[in-house]
């Protein structure tokens, strides 16, 4: 029986590196905080084949948007929706960072130990979370390995399909999606008055583009990456923390990854009125 969709407006806070998809060619996890409710809530949207959209369907981060979304049941994680395809607008953009601290700041705060104790016990425990490293050591760069001909294939098979339709689904078609140069991994420990320490594996869509800006210039890809993704994010006057997000098969739902980082000064991270708009 197909679940009834429901109207929902998303501050979008989350687009992930896209991967290689069998039906979509290559496609993104998004993910935000849901603000029609009586109060601010995760919400996951998957699959968005964001590359795949016509400019005006591109939103950015921290855009709000009103799209319809229907409960994801296959995925037992709370938050899962599938949002359909080409039913959302863009209401506005919020800039940095007091306007969107109005509303990140009304989410509770938690550990990446809590997120993995809690996920590890109950496949339907949270999935996604706001969480303050109590400190951040290092980045750790790993070689990106090179996609399978597996991989390729099914990239190739969603250009060839929409090359050859009189009227293709999408309005452009991208290039092979390219993988970055590096995995790229923050070593922190998280506030839990127990942690011995976390390596928490970046997914931004971010992190993905700088690499590929830096390479394309000829430019030293560690230091550009950890210039932005250490220096300036967790300057002392930032109040920096991460999005945390874990995987759908239940053999990982314990291990969760850094999906974005939110860097606030500490001057505009003050503490919100209980109303959202």
């Amino acid at each position: 029986m197909r679940v009834e969709g429901e109207r929902a407006r998303v501050l979008i806070t989350v687009k992930a590196t896209p991967q290689p998809s069998t039906s979509y060619g290559d496609t993104s996890c998004v993910a935000g905080v849901r603000i029609d409710g009586d109060e601010p809530s995760w919400i996951r949207l998957y699959p968005i084949a964001f590359r795949w959209l016509d400019g005006d369907a591109q939103f950015k981060k921290y855009d709000v948007i009103e799209l319809e979304v229907r409960r994801k049941d296959s995925d037992t994680r709370r938050e899962s929706y599938s949002p359909t395809q080409d039913s959302w607008s863009v209401v506005q953009n919020l800039p940095p960072w007091k306007a969107r601290h109005k509303i990140i700041g009304l989410l509770e705060p938690t550990t990446t130990c809590e997120l993995m104790r809690a996920a590890s016990a109950d496949g339907s425990a949270p999935s996604l979370g706001l969480v303050y490293p109590a400190d951040v050591d290092r980045l750790e760069f790993e070689p990106h390995p090179k996609w399978t001909p597996e991989q390729l294939a099914k990239m190739q098979a969603r250009i060839d399909k929409e090359s050859s339709a009189l009227i293709p689904m999408s309005g452009s078609i991208p290039a092979i999606l390219k993988e970055p140069e590096f995995k790229v991994r923050y070593r922190y420990r998280c506030a839990d008055a127990a942690c011995s320490g976390h390596q928490g594996r970046i997914l931004d869509w971010e992190l993905t583009s700088l690499q590929n800006r830096l390479r394309h210039r000829g430019e030293d890809v560690k230091a550009g990456v950890t210039e932005k993704f250490l220096e300036q994010m967790f300057a002392p006057e930032r109040q920096a923390g991460f999005y945390m997000g874990n995987f759908e098969l239940a053999a990982r739902r314990g291990k969760f990854s850094v999906l974005g980082v939110y860097w606030p000064r500490f001057e505009d991270a003050v503490a919100p009125a209980p109303t959202l708009f």
